[in-house]
């Protein structure tokens, strides 16, 4: 992939270009666009990495964000969609086009050094298309057991803590979290309530670890209307199968 990036971004205010300028001392070549959708399509030799700057009212990039996805759909090359903005703003922009079109989201204020970490890494070794799964667990042993089982197939993360989870979603897209119902400190439960508070987060499914299957634990899982949940004692391949069964519909 060249290092050739769109830059999205309402106004060219200083913050803008200093950005700019820090990646092209990284050797990127940046095309900068206002989100105009006609404007863009008059670019030649478009881009393939698409960096959008939401600020302000993230409805005026509605019907760019929506071009992009258009672009990323026809599948012709690896072209990738990353936004940057606070938590409202992204989960504004997401009523535009989906998680699954988005590489990264970087929530405000941004280190640039990430960003360009992130670009440098999919420049050199490409991007994964995997579904993306955040396991959450508090033991350290079932985190390293569920990534070995679903590492084949999935592009998997692990956090050790609710809080960690948080954070890790504050800058991270995931299409599926497989949550431990009960943790220390903040619950699984607790975790799932956050989850759903955030405008950025509250469509990401959730699948409930549970290591009790008694009736009044069955009962109170499902009393949170998680997607499903899935008994940490199955068979690896009864686990496995459930979580393809879930992206495949069945």
């Amino acid at each position: 992939m060249d290092k050739r990036v769109l830059f999205v971004s309402e106004k060219q205010t200083f913050l803008i270009k200093t950005m700019v300028k820090s990646l092209n001392e990284a050797g990127y070549e940046v095309v900068i666009a206002e989100p105009d959708v006609v404007e863009i399509d008059l670019i030649k030799n478009l881009p393939d990495i698409y960096l959008v700057y939401l600020e302000g009212d993230a409805k005026l990039f509605s019907d760019t964000l929506k071009y992009l996805k258009g672009k990323i759909a026809e599948g012709e090359t690896s072209r990738l969609l990353y936004l940057i903005g606070n938590e409202n703003e992204i989960g504004t922009a997401l009523e535009s086009v989906s998680r699954t079109f988005i590489a990264t989201s970087f929530v405000r204020p941004v280190n640039m050094k990430e960003i360009i970490n992130a670009l440098d890494d999919v420049v050199l070794h490409g991007f994964s298309r995997k579904k993306r799964i955040l396991v959450v667990d508090d033991d350290p042993l079932l985190l390293r057991t569920m990534k070995n089982w679903l590492s084949a197939d999935y592009d998997v993360y692990m956090a050790n803590s609710g809080m960690n989870a948080i954070s890790f979603l504050a800058q991270n897209n995931v299409d599926l979290i497989l949550l431990d119902y009960e943790m220390p400190v903040a619950s699984g439960l607790q975790v799932f309530e956050m989850i759903r508070s955030e405008k950025a987060t509250a469509h990401i499914p959730v699948i409930f670890l549970t290591a009790k299957d008694d009736k009044e634990t069955v009962m109170k899982v499902l009393s949170a209307k998680p997607e499903k949940y899935l008994l940490k004692t199955m068979a690896p391949e009864a686990l496995v199968k459930s979580v393809h069964d879930f992206f495949s519909g069945n």
